[in-house]
């Protein structure tokens, strides 16, 4: 569970640094590389949250 943790405060520092980068020098490169960063964290969550309903109808 803690990795889960310290890859989700990375994952908010990526973001913001993401975030900041564009605000600072208007380059819309950052911005693709935040939407692919954020598309990534979605696809691994859903898959980590398949992975756990899996084990837990196996597991019954």
């Amino acid at each position: 569970m803690i990795i889960v943790r310290l890859l989700v405060v990375v994952l908010l520092i990526v973001v913001a640094a993401l975030g900041l980068a564009w605000l600072v020098t208007g380059n819309r490169l950052h911005l693709v590389r935040l939407g692919r960063v954020l598309r990534f964290a979605m696809v691994a969550a859903l898959v980590g949250a398949l992975l756990y309903v899996v084990e837990r109808v196996v597991l019954r």
